[in-house]
């Protein structure tokens, strides 16, 4: 898969990607299903989840500094062969598929509930994933930019919504730091660890990034970074809410931007921080919508994945519909990490082990 003709990205463009795409976790479903499971300490599972996920990414990245310039799925189609290369890569693409339909019907139900009450459903996702889709087929060097261009803007109404809120916080809330025991919140943390799956499908990227080292440094900084504001981000909620309180608040972001208010003059703050959700939901699903395409074009050894963009758009909102309302949104949800945290988990193990194998059979040759 050449891509020299194509513009690559630099480290900052590809650190922003990732503070985005992860990052907006702190904004959906996530949050308050962490809740339920971590009471009082759901707060600290991001942190964990990601310090799980991070030991797979270790074991892959050390695969990759020895395949300079190839991503993951030229690398699987080298040791795996091309039928294990295929199957490795139609698994991640359906692991993130799958996620991305959830997390996408997700979105539109909070947009349907706190914004568009009286629009169909079905509508507000064509639309949602219409924008997504033209935003994807400018490529990926456009969508970096433009997440290079919001970043700074994403990061500074998040300070300034916890500065709005900050009189509303009360840190003793936080307690007990345990909340179900620790042994319950560290198998609830690893059980979550798929959360931060993006931190191996990232890896298919690295040819469209300008060095190995800005891939690498542009992961770890966007996925640490992220999972940092995540934590604070929910710790905020349950000093604001409280426990069990928070855990019947469906959208916690958005109950949040919702208190908010400039003084007397702007009261209605949520349209602010709302309107700027939008915009970035939208740049978050076309990077999802371009990862899909791009995986699945590397499944069919076809350097002709842009024209996927529009199906994988499409397929998107066909999965995405199939959930009938919230509560299966959840329990697909779950459902998926479960299984997906056992795909990110083992496949860099797996991977691991058939470059070794690869390279003991060349080096006898």
């Amino acid at each position: 898969m050449n891509t020299s003709m194509q513009e690559k990205v630099g480290g900052r463009e590809f650190t922003s990607i990732f503070l985005i795409a992860v990052g907006m976790k702190l904004s959906d479903i996530t949050t308050t299903i962490l809740f339920e499971s971590g009471q009082t300490a759901g707060w600290m599972i991001p942190l964990l989840s990601l310090a799980f996920m991070l030991v797979a990414y270790v074991v892959l990245m050390s695969v990759l500094k020895r395949r300079a310039g190839q991503g993951l799925p030229e690398i699987v189609f080298t040791v795996g062969g091309k039928f294990g290369g295929g199957l490795i890569c139609l698994l991640l693409f359906a692991a993130a598929l799958l996620m991305t339909a959830v997390t996408s019907r997700g979105y539109v139900d909070i947009i349907n509930v706190m914004v568009y009450q009286q629009s169909p459903l079905y509508a507000l996702y064509l639309m949602l994933m219409a924008a997504a889709f033209y935003v994807a087929s400018r490529g990926f060097a456009a969508i970096a930019r433009v997440s290079w261009m919001l970043i700074f803007l994403i990061e500074g109404a998040i300070v300034l919504l916890v500065s709005i809120m900050w009189e509303d916080i009360d840190w003793m809330r936080l307690y007990p730091w345990a909340g179900p025991g620790v042994l319950e919140i560290v198998r609830t943390g690893f059980m979550h660890s798929a959360m931060f799956g993006e931190i191996i499908l990232a890896t298919a990227l690295v040819p469209q990034v300008t060095t190995f080292k800005a891939f690498r440094i542009g992961s770890v900084v966007g996925f640490i970074v992220s999972s940092l504001k995540i934590s604070f981000l929910m710790a905020v909620y349950l000093s604001v809410f409280d426990y069990p309180e928070i855990i019947h608040i469906a959208y916690p972001f958005q109950q949040l931007t919702k208190n908010t208010s400039f003084g007397r003059v702007f009261t209605h703050a949520e349209s602010f921080f709302i309107g700027f959700w939008l915009i970035i939901s939208v740049i978050y699903f076309a990077f999802y919508i371009y990862l899909l395409a791009y995986l699945f074009g590397h499944a069919l050894r076809t350097d002709r994945y842009q024209k996927l963009l529009l199906p994988m758009a499409g397929l998107v909102v066909f999965i995405g519909l199939i959930p009938g309302n919230t509560e299966q949104v959840r329990s697909y949800w779950e459902l998926l990490i479960s299984y997906s945290t056992v795909l990110y988990g083992a496949l860099p193990f797996v991977i691991w082990l058939l470059d070794w194998n690869w390279r003991r059979r060349h080096a006898k040759t």
